[in-house]
């Protein structure tokens, strides 16, 4: 009777199992070039399940999170990928971070909508992320 119930359930668990990206991108600088094609380059990406990408003048703040069973390649994703928008755009100051709080933090910006409030936290997490304890 056990072997019977263990293949009926887990046909259930791989049900909530989802490839689909969520990827979201503010940008107050309004370019809608760069937008779509900083996305384009994150969704490009297979390793990444979640990114969020803020614009403000010419600094750019990316948080992504990667799939939780390649946690071990997580730098090694977040480096290609700053080097990648680095190289196509070397006029912005790019800062592409995996840190969990990082993207909790960029989560609360996106909803943000006073543009200067916004400019001085990514400033301020910029500056955090670059901090090393």
């Amino acid at each position: 009777m056990k072997k019977l119930v263990l293949p009926l359930f887990v046909p259930f668990f791989l049900i909530g199992c989802s490839n689909e990206q969520t990827i979201q991108v503010t940008d107050l600088a309004a370019d809608e070039e760069k937008r779509i094609e900083i996305e384009d380059a994150i969704r490009n990406k297979e390793e990444i399940y979640s990114a969020n990408a803020i614009f403000v003048n010419d600094e750019l703040l990316v948080s992504i999170q990667v799939d939780p069973w390649l946690g071990f390649k997580e730098q090694k994703v977040e480096k290609r990928l700053q080097k990648e928008i680095e190289e196509k755009y070397p006029d912005l100051n790019v800062l592409v971070s995996s840190d969990y709080k990082m993207y909790w933090e960029s989560q609360k910006l996106l909803d943000e909508e006073d543009e200067k409030k916004m400019a001085d936290e990514v400033k301020k997490l910029k500056d955090l992320a670059k901090e090393e304890t």
